[in-house]
């Protein structure tokens, strides 16, 4: 009988297609976390906040004065304020590597809920050692959609060390950036799988091509957000040196070979041949962190939402478990599967054997849709279709053969 297997070569195939798209170019959102409105012909001020529905030129906002109304923001000026905003933060955890669709998939759901709900903001632990690029890049999409909340992440520290490799794009695509003492960030160069760069995986050309556009997409993150773009490239770039210089009073990171006479150099922020990771106390001096905070409650405070409502918003860790549930179905399916058909071969009744392969094609066909449903359970849904073809075969033949008798 053809034994399922897993699907070869799909990681690298899925940071193919997610580089290829940063290659021809990403669009970024622009952050816009409007609180108050004010007509900019008739003077009527309102306070509240956008969300994420449109209807033609007009976007729905949840108001104070006259509930949800729709508004052309274009006819607006909106200032960023809190004024109208529920008194509440939520608090979403990406912690571990960046794995699984499915996780990513309701990390993306879950910014658009929650955002449309008008809290203070969005608040997002990472500890994170990297992962996917492909679903990096959908994070990172999602919190730069969503410009009707502020996301800031609070690199936590743990078993990772901080926001590291994707991780790393993750905190730059967060309007604000506030870290834990021992931990780090940066590291970004992408990586497959099989811990290959992607130049030893595409070779020297397509790799370069490849390794420009993430260098490029770290750049354009940290950017948004008024951060050195030079030094997010340094983080996924060895050969990129950066050093940092005062002229006329003002600070600017340079690569050496382009700095000035009347340049004064201040600090070597990262040398030729090694990747650019930063601690907490190097991030909060080059721009990239706001500051240090021992937990989320001193976070909280510095904010300026301490008396605000903690909600913890656990899509992503359900999502998980939801997936470990289908692959313990998928590994008792299995075996199940396995011992039915090998008995049906064995010493018994030919009424016996069809009820054990009819039994065994009703398994079958469950399993083939939790690989339908759940691409990140890596299954051949083709060799599963074959598999469960010779299943029926057996027993269409079983049972013709039982007729004859």
């Amino acid at each position: 009988m053809k034994r399922p297997f897993l699907k070869s070569g799909v990681s690298v195939t899925l940071q193919a297609l997610a580089i290829a798209q940063l290659i021809f170019g990403v669009v970024l959102s622009a952050v816009c976390v409007a609180d108050t409105f004010t007509h900019r012909q008739s003077g009527e001020v309102l306070h509240g906040y956008k969300t994420s529905r449109v209807e033609g030129a007009e976007t729905f906002v949840q108001t104070a004065e006259k509930g949800l109304v729709k508004l052309n923001l274009a006819e607006w000026q909106m200032v960023a304020d809190r004024s109208g905003r529920s008194n509440k933060v939520v608090v979403m955890e990406l912690t571990g590597p960046i794995m699984y669709e499915i996780e990513t998939e309701a990390f993306e759901d879950a910014v658009v809920r929650v955002a449309d709900e008008g809290p203070l903001f969005i608040l997002l632990e990472i500890d994170t050692p990297g992962g996917r690029v492909d679903l990096t890049h959908r994070i990172c999409g999602a919190i730069t959609a969503a410009d009707n909340v502020q996301v800031i992440a609070y690199i936590k520290g743990g078993p990772a060390g901080g926001a590291l490799s994707a991780g790393a794009a993750v905190a730059l695509a967060a309007d604000k950036i506030y870290m834990a003492q021992d931990s780090c960030l940066g590291a970004a160069t992408m990586v497959t799988g099989e811990a290959k760069t992607l130049k030893q995986v595409f070779g020297e050309d397509v790799g370069e091509k490849y390794d420009s556009a993430w260098r490029a997409r770290l750049a354009s993150l940290a950017e948004q957000n008024k951060r050195p773009g030079i030094l997010a490239r340094a983080m996924v770039d060895k050969d990129i040196e950066v050093i940092e210089v005062n002229e006329g009073g003002g600070r600017l990171f340079i690569d050496p070979v382009n700095r000035k006479p009347q340049q004064n150099l201040i600090k070597t922020w990262s040398k030729k041949g090694s990747l650019l990771t930063l601690t907490a106390t190097e991030a909060i001096a080059c721009g990239f962190a706001e500051s240090t905070v021992s937990s989320r409650e001193e976070l909280l405070r510095r904010e300026g939402a301490d008396r605000a409502e903690v909600v913890i918003n656990d899509d992503i860790q359900r999502a998980g478990e939801e997936l470990r549930r289908a692959q313990g179905q998928v590994a008792r399916i299995r075996k199940s599967v396995d011992l039915k058909i090998k008995n049906a071969a064995g010493p018994m009744s030919r009424g016996e054997a069809l009820r054990m392969l009819r039994d065994a094609r009703a398994e079958f066909k469950t399993l083939l849709g939790l690989a339908r449903r759940y691409p990140d359970l890596d299954l051949d849904v083709t060799a599963l279709e074959d598999e469960l073809n010779s299943i029926e075969a057996a027993y269409r033949n079983m049972k013709r053969q039982t007729r004859r008798r």
